[in-house]
């Protein structure tokens, strides 16, 4: 490990090299922005975007040195900021200067949203290279974890350094957001080829010149915030991949020997009938008979890491599985062909891949990892543990990962369920010698103890849900209230005042009428009438007869509207203000008034379907701003009861917890602890927000052993 001198030398140099390679390309990314701001104002639809973006493209054009000069300039600072932040340990020792890119300092939140868009689709476009160079400054600084978000390189830096440059030089507000809608990863500067160079610079200086690809795949798939990849249960060429891998000739120093040979009481041959299209393992079964002295080298094996006890924490998980590879160097001479070794191989990269996995602790990884002698004993007497899904030795393995998931490491190892697991590990060491059905009998033990525990649970969330459900039932309630309204007000015939009335406090009367319209109707009945009444009583009235009906109505109107606020206790002085103007209207409409033109009565008419077209455009707009139909809200949207996240803590520590259920029209959701304790709960914008912020994240429920073997596969091709 290097000293921290050297560490903060190697990260300063980074630094150096973004900033000058950067710098070069900021003049040909002025230019293109140039052009892109020509482009849209002669092609957008929208009057006051083409005015907006022309006076930005010509802003641009004369203080296009200005701007290049700030950008790398900002640029600067800024990485050098976040250098100091990620060597004092995050946000611990530095002052929180918009870290993340929370963008406290901008006063408009669609700025905000715009800014976090954009540094997503350029974190996407390179996130293969981006998880590379966090894995070698992790590495660099001794971390086994580091996220894209604590990377002094990631793409925000960047996209902040452009957007407050562009602010010194263009004081009008609402060009920072024509600015920010255009800063896609076509037009932004090139952000790859720098970061490959930073890469080779860590590579020069011998910082993990050679990365996995299974981590890097899994480094990719656990990014938080993100769901993870899913794998195809029924790979139809599965079958053919594991064939081809198992009989590829690739023998060892026992298989180079022997493989012609065959080994001692070895049935080589015939080991593989002609597959079918997509292969079969109905039809095509693959059966060997284990040689006495493998076999008999491996229960001895197995017996001495029996003995080792189940706290030997000597393994070390980085290293991979070296118990298994090590088989193949103490073997005795002769007994492996290179289907064995082949297996072996195989197997010691689904073990790989769990180790590496970041969802599950060490010390169950460490309890897996003594399973690695009994599991090899299994996979070579049985090559079915590659293909089928429901083999019970491969389901062994999904389970204790799924329990490593889920473990409550606050609990240590007195936590049941890392006591189960123990036992489970244990037993099989023991017991394991050839039969199969041992895997499904502590599998089957194990998925009891946890339906037992979640059996617990239920009372406990009485109480959340039924509060839950209230709150629904309000929220539904409320959106029908402002439904009601909306119909009205669209219409453009209503006051402004009224308007801004009906939305404020008519909104809370008829959601109280709504919440309680089972066993109420009559409630709701009422308070749409006077609703109706008051909207009538404020338009045009044109003839006698109208300015008649309006004065005998009006006392009983304005008493059933006073009896409403009553109800809800609005005392505020707005309402004493909302009279007045009510008054003066009113007053205005029964004095006698002359007969309208044609010409003035079409003029109105127009008018007010202006007015009710430009309200609809509005509402439309707004709600198309609220309602952001984004990759998390699908998430959210798909997310099923039983699924598991991450959430980040105030400590900065991360805690698993279940979606222990739904809401039915899916606007809350409850989480809890694996035995139903503690519940906390979310609206579906809270849990979509969240995972927008990236401080909670999916975890994983595909198969451990389906996804190892993918990657296996696919880096064999």
């Amino acid at each position: 490990m290097r000293s921290p001198s050297g560490r903060s030398a190697a990260l300063q140099n980074l630094v150096s090299l973004a900033t000058a390679l950067t710098s070069q390309q900021i003049e040909e990314f002025s230019s293109r922005l140039t052009d892109a701001l020509l482009n849209l104002s002669e092609q957008t639809v929208r009057p006051n975007e083409a005015t907006l973006s022309f006076d930005a493209f010509n802003h641009l054009r004369i203080n296009s040195d200005v701007f290049t000069q700030g950008v790398a300039a900002r640029l600067s600072e800024l990485l050098l900021q976040e250098a100091r932040r990620f060597e004092a340990g995050g946000n611990r020792n530095l002052p929180d200067n918009n870290a993340d890119l929370s963008l406290v300092s901008f006063e408009e939140m669609e700025n905000k949203v715009l800014l976090s868009n954009v540094s997503q689709a350029l974190e996407r476009d390179i996130s293969e290279i981006m998880e590379a160079l966090n894995l070698r400054i992790g590495w660099l600084y001794g971390r086994d974890q580091m996220s894209t978000a604590e990377n002094p390189f990631r793409p925000q830096v960047f996209v902040r350094a452009i957007y407050e440059a562009w602010a010194k030089i263009d004081p009008v507000a609402e060009s920072h957001q024509v600015i920010l809608r255009l800063l896609g990863p076509e037009l932004f500067l090139p952000l790859k080829p720098m970061l490959l160079s930073l890469n080779d610079a860590l590579i020069e200086q011998n910082v993990l010149p050679d990365l996995s690809e299974a981590y890097r795949q899994k480094r990719a798939e656990n990014k938080i915030g993100m769901p993870p990849p899913k794998v195809p249960k029924r790979d139809a060429s599965r079958y053919n991949r594991v064939r081809d891998w198992l009989l590829s000739k690739k023998p060892g120093k026992q298989g180079q020997a022997e493989s012609a040979a065959g080994g001692d009481d070895l049935n080589v041959p015939d080991l593989f009938a002609p597959a079918t299209e997509g292969g079969s393992w109905g039809d095509n079964t693959i059966s060997v008979k284990v040689g006495p002295r493998l076999f008999g080298y491996l229960t001895a094996l197995q017996s001495q890491m029996e003995q080792l006890g189940s706290h030997d924490e000597s393994f070390d998980l980085r290293q991979g599985a070296t118990t298994l590879r090590k088989v193949k160097d103490h073997v005795p001479a002769g007994s492996l062909t290179h289907i064995d070794e082949n297996t072996i191989e195989l197997l010691a990269k689904i073990f790989d891949y769990v180790f590496l996995e970041q969802d599950i602790p060490d010390d169950m990884k460490r309890l897996i990892a003594r399973l690695q002698i009994p599991l090899l004993k299994a996979a070579l007497l049985d090559k079915k543990f590659f293909i089928t899904d429901n083999h019970p030795a491969r389901q062994l393995i999904d389970a204790l990962a799924k329990s490593g998931r889920v473990w409550d490491q606050t609990k240590g190892h007195d936590d049941p369920l890392y006591k189960m697991v123990e036992q489970i590990v244990e037993r099989v060491q023991k017991e394991f010698t050839q039969q199969m059905s041992l895997f499904s009998d502590v599998v089957s033990n194990l998925e009891s103890f946890l339906a037992a525990e979640e059996k617990l649970s239920e009372s406990v969330l009485a109480e959340p849900i039924a509060v839950a459900l209230r709150q629904e039932r309000m929220r539904l309630a409320q959106e029908s209230a402002e439904h009601d309204v909306s119909v009205r007000v669209e219409t453009g015939e209503v006051a402004g005042f009224v308007e801004v009335f009906l939305e404020a406090q008519w909104t809370r009367i008829l959601t109280l009428a709504h919440s309680v319209k089972e066993q109420k109707p009559e409630v709701l009945r009422k308070a749409l009438t006077v609703m109706d009444d008051l909207v009538w009583s404020v338009k045009p009235k044109t003839s006698p007869e109208q300015r008649k009906e309006l004065i005998t109505k009006l006392p009983s109107i304005l008493a059933m509207v006073n009896a409403w606020l009553n109800a809800i206790k609005w005392n505020e002085p707005e309402r004493v203000v909302f009279f007045s103007s009510l008054a003066e209207r009113h007053a205005a409409l029964v004095r006698v008034q002359s007969e309208l033109s044609p010409r003035h009565q079409i003029e109105t008419a127009v008018n007010v379907a202006q007015k009710a077209s430009e309200r609809r455009m509005s509402n439309r707009f707004k709600n198309d701003r609220e309602k952001r139909n984004d990759e998390f809200t699908r998430i959210v949207e798909d997310i099923a009861q039983g699924s598991w996240m991450e959430f980040a803590r105030n400590n900065g520590e991360r805690a698993k917890f279940k979606l222990t259920w739904i809401s039915p029209r899916r606007n809350h959701f409850i989480f809890t602890n694996r035995v139903g304790e503690a519940p906390f709960s979310f609206t579906a914008d809270e849990l979509a927000q969240i995972l927008r912020d990236r401080s909670a994240s999916m975890v994983t429920t595909e198969s451990i052993v389906d996804r190892a073997l993918a990657t296996a596969l696919d880096e064999a091709e």
